[in-house]
């Protein structure tokens, strides 16, 4: 999202985003079709650039300053992404937990 966000009204084709992210062209393709269906981006008739970013000024904006704070601070913003609600792992590990048996029974 940065990507697109950078420079909102460039178009970008799946080999382009490939070539700037070095991830597979299969994984971009899912993921661009992905964020158009999410309303991120739009996609275009042109087939060598095919997506761009959507043209809602609150989502411009807000990617903006999503893009600064994780120029400012990377860590902060793959904990949030990637951490986890602490309570509902934990309720998932209770369960598993060993009881002790009742010897009377």
């Amino acid at each position: 999202m940065l990507l697109f966000s950078g420079n909102p009204d460039d178009a970008w084709s799946v080999q382009k985003v490939y070539d700037a992210i070095l991830s597979t062209p299969k994984s971009v393709q899912k993921w661009l079709d992905e964020l158009v269906r999410d309303g991120l981006l739009e996609k275009l008739s042109d087939p060598d650039a095919s997506y761009r970013c959507c043209t809602k000024e609150s989502l411009v904006a807000q990617m903006a300053a999503l893009g600064d704070i994780y120029r400012t601070r990377p860590v902060r913003v793959i904990e949030a992404i990637y951490k986890r609600d602490a309570n509902a792992a934990q309720s998932f590990a209770d369960a598993f937990k060993i009881k002790p048996t009742d010897q009377n029974s």
